[in-house]
Parts: structure tokens; sequence; C-alpha cells
């Protein structure tokens, strides 16, 4: 039996009985799941920014927040094409019961409510957590790129800037008297088309002359701070740093950061940097997750990638109790010929081929290989170093220097000139005008030794693997499916309040998918 379809309608003719909006969406929509979530939360603190006495009756902040975070669900980013989906797309129409909301109205709430957010970002937390899906009991923590709101090649160096700053000085003067010369002039072309053109290189100049300023000023900045200036500098984004990008080369970018809770996929921190060494943040995370949900312990195991795994991230960890797993480099293996029960005796000569090298490369082409630090044995109860050859390297001074913000203490040790003089190793060892080989740790050396002995045991990597996909599944999302590879906002505030908006709609994502699964909790020994 043939079917046939319902016949088109024409798009002037009447019906009888008119649709109502609310047949149009079905009863199974994430629309409707997600406008119910929202309607459970409190918007008290949006509700106290409003003057309800004064001008037209307000859009509830609700509607507003649920039109920006369903349009981050369905790819639509900027606020006027929010403006148009509300006109043309039922599910929004649906969503905002049928209210017309311009571009701007949009565009002003996204930016002005960072403080009410981060309380939104908690509640949609607060509410997994109530369905037993947030556990947080194992955190991941994971940084990526995204570029800035500023074009690959419009950076400068500082005094590319300064030049520019003089040049655009001069060039605004130059100018201003042409125009206050054609706008006195009674010659009607030179008076209005001639005008005209100067008036809009006019306030080219002095828009271009604004943002070198706004460049040199975070140069200043860094300065009266302390810190190191880049060697180049954004135009457009001053804030954002030219950095490596994910995909390959270099670009203006910002450095989003992440915390996630392992067993449910939920992001329970984040936060933007302009640098490019989200280390710093790693415990700065891990307290804001207690901050924000009232725990009186901060959760019981971190995962982290092997950027994370420096001596203060250790040391924190240790000290308030957290089971930290990342990979960490130079810490030998079980396996390595330089691990041997008596170190005071030499690497046997078959193995010497074995030992952990390095190889540089010169400026001329050519390479070395060495020796690297994995090849010689840290001895703590004798504060000394073991060569291949089994002489020791006892303790020689300390240096000390602040990098990055941090001060970091370096400890040398230093092998004797009449033992390195005979050794038949000594051309694998060192090189140049060098007569002996120095060795360095610094102050959390101990603890990364013995978190390298942890992570290479098989429960370590085991633990460990549960990192890669709740750790990196956001940063997916959000670029892949939000399309999110650029921030459409400029300045760390800004970015830093987009970033929060993308992870808030990320979690509602995470959370319509463990509703709409009907996945059940975690199995959890105890509640922290």
């Amino acid at each position: 039996m043939t079917k046939f379809s319902t016949p088109p309608l024409s798009r002037d003719q009447l019906v009888l009985f008119p649709e109502r909006l609310d047949q149009a969406i079905p009863a199974d929509h994430s629309v409707r799941l997600l406008d119910d979530i929202l309607g459970r939360l409190s918007w008290s603190q949006w509700e106290r920014q409003y003057n309800g006495r004064i001008g037209q009756p307000p859009i509830h902040p609700r509607v507003l927040a649920s039109v920006i975070l369903y349009g981050l669900l369905c790819r639509i980013r900027t606020s006027r094409a929010l403006e148009e989906a509300l006109i043309v797309r039922i599910d929004f129409r649906w969503l905002v019961e049928g209210r017309t909301i311009d571009h701007t109205t949009i565009s002003e709430f996204r930016r002005n409510h960072s403080d009410a957010l981060k309380d939104l970002f908690v509640q949609i937390g607060l509410v997994a957590r109530d369905l037993g899906h947030l556990p947080l009991q194992t955190l991941a923590f994971d940084g990526t790129r995204i570029r800035a709101n500023n074009r690959k090649t419009g950076t400068r160096t500082p005094e590319e800037l300064r030049t520019a700053k003089k040049e655009l000085e001069d060039k605004f003067a130059e100018l201003e008297a042409k125009t206050s010369e054609a706008d006195s002039c009674q010659d009607e072309q030179l008076g209005t088309d001639n005008a005209h053109q100067l008036s809009e290189e006019l306030t080219d100049v002095k828009q271009r002359r604004e943002r070198v300023d706004a460049a040199l000023a975070e140069i200043d900045r860094l300065e009266s701070e302390g810190k190191k200036v880049p060697a180049r500098i954004p135009i457009t984004d001053p804030e954002s740093r030219v950095t490596p990008n994910k995909e390959g080369g270099c670009a203006p970018n910002f450095t989003p950061h992440a915390t996630v809770d392992a067993d449910s996929g939920i992001i329970v921190s984040e936060g933007v940097i302009a640098e490019a060494n989200e280390d710093k943040e790693l415990f700065g995370a891990i307290e804001d997750v207690k901050e924000s949900f009232g725990l009186a312990e901060a959760p019981a195991e971190m995962l982290a990638d092997g950027l994370m795994s420096t001596g203060e991230n250790l040391a924190k960890c240790e000290e308030a109790g957290i089971d930290h797993y990342s990979p960490i480099k130079g810490g030998g293996s079980e396996d390595s010929p330089a691990i041997r029960p008596d170190p005071s005796e030499a690497v046997a000569s078959g193995d010497v081929d074995r030992l952990p090298t390095t190889t540089t490369k010169k400026k001329d082409g050519s390479k070395t290989t060495k020796f690297n630090k994995a090849a010689f044995v840290y001895d703590a109860e004798a504060d000394c170093y073991w060569c291949p050859a089994g002489k020791a390297m006892p303790y020689a001074n300390k240096t000390s220097q602040v990098e990055n913000g941090r001060k970091r203490i370096k400890y040398r040790y230093k092998a004797d000139a009449s033992d390195c003089a005979s050794c038949p190793l000594a051309a694998r060892c060192f090189s140049g005008q060098a007569k002996s080989r120095q060795i360095s740790h610094e102050q959390h050396e101990a603890r990364r030794i013995a978190h390298a002995k942890k992570m290479s045991t098989e429960s370590a990597k085991k633990k460990y693997s549960r990192r890669r996909h709740p750790g990196e599944r956001p940063f997916a999302m959000i670029k892949s499916h939000f399309g999110a590879r650029r921030f459409l906002t400029r300045g760390l505030e800004r970015v830093g309040n987009e970033w929060r908006w993308l992870c808030t709609a990320f979690n509602l994502h995470r959370l319509l998918n463990l509703i709409t699964s009907g996945s059940d909790p975690p199995a959890l020994e105890s509640t922290p």
C-alpha cells in the first residue's frame, strides 16, 4: 500500500486550530531537559544585580543564560547568530517562550556576570553530585591552547612597538593639522570630500596608536612586576602570548585549563592563563574544588600529564595527602644498568651502551651524545652521586634563582678531576673545556626520584591510564563540537569569562548524557 505524505500547506493559509508552541518540540528533545535543569537552580545571585524599579521589566537571567548555553551546545557562539536563531529556530523560540532578544542584550549579559556564572557552574556540579554522578575522589588536570582574537602575524617586538609609537604620533599630528586646514577652507571640494578622507585617515591612525599604546602598557606592567617580557607582543590582544599551537607552529594564544572528576567526566574547576606553564595552576585548582564544593579534605587522587610532575607540585600534593600520578622525566627505569646493587662498583662493560644518553645538536650541525643525569645514581645517605665508573661525586655548592616567579635552589655535585682524567668513559661523559663532570639537582629531587619509582609500577600505570578520556574529553568537545578554536573576546579577564561559559555548557552536555543514558553512578568505597 502506497503511503502519501501530508500535502503542502500554503504559507498564507489560515488554520482553524492554531498549533501551540509547546507542540512543536518533541517530548524527549534535549532542550526540554536543559530547561528543566536550569529551572531547578537558584538564580538569586543573578537577580540581585537587577534593579526592577527602573526601566522596563528585565528578561530573567535564567532565560538569557539558557540561550547562551543552549547556543553553545548547538555550535552557535556569537550574539548575532543567537539573535537570528531566536527568530528562525523553533527550539530556541520555545526556550525563550517566544521572546525577541537583540544581540546587544545577549552580548552584554554574557560579558557582565562572571561571578554569578561561577555560582551557576558550581550549582550544576552540585546537581550531578546529588544524583550520585560526582564522587570527587579522583581528579584529572590538563591544559590546552586556544587561539587569541589576534591574527598570527599581528605581533611586534618591544623595539618595533616604540618605533611605531613615534611614527604614529608624528603621522597623527600631521593629519590633525591637515584636517584643521581643510575644515577652514572655503573651497567646496577641498572642504568636503578631502576633509572626509582626512578624517577617516585620522581615525585609522588614532586606532592604530591606541593598539600600540596598549601593547606598550602591557610591557610596562610586566617590567614593573619583575616578569620576563616576551620577544614579541600581539597587537590586537596584548594580554595573549605567542606560544606553540597544538596543531603545530606558533601564534598568539591563551592557555585554558580544566580539572575534571575522573569518574563522571564533569569539569569541577576551570581557568585561563596567558603563558604556557599551566603546571603552576594545578594545586590552585585543587583548592578551588575544595572551596567550591565545601570539601573538608582534598580529593584523594590527582591524575595529570608529565608537565605537572614538578617538584613544587609533588611537595604540595604530599603535604595535602593527595596521591599524585603523572609521568616524570629523568627518573630512570628499573631495567637501566645505572640502577645496580652497589653503585660504588662500575657498570659492567657490556651494559655501558645501554646507559641513558642525550644527543645535542650544535650550531655547525654536528651532534654529540653524552650520558645524561639518569646514568648517575644519587645516594641520599652519603649526599653524593655515583658515576657509571663507580666514582663518588660529592656535594660542591648550591645556587638559587627566580624562574617564572618561583625560587629554584640547585645543589651541585662534582667529580674529582683526577678520577675523570684516567676514566675510560670520560669522552662519553663531558667535553669541551671541562675537566670533570657535574650533576645538579633541585630541592625536591628526592621527591622526584621517589615519584619516578612509584610511576614505574604497574599499579601506578593502570591508575594513570584513567586520565586520558575524562581529562582530554572537555577540550576535544569544546574545540570540535562547540567550534571554539579561537576566542571571540580579548583580554585575559574576558577570555576567562568566555572559557567559563564554555565549561558550563560542557557540564550541561555531560550531565544531560548521564541522565538520558541512565548510567549508574560509580560505586564508591566511601563518600568524601
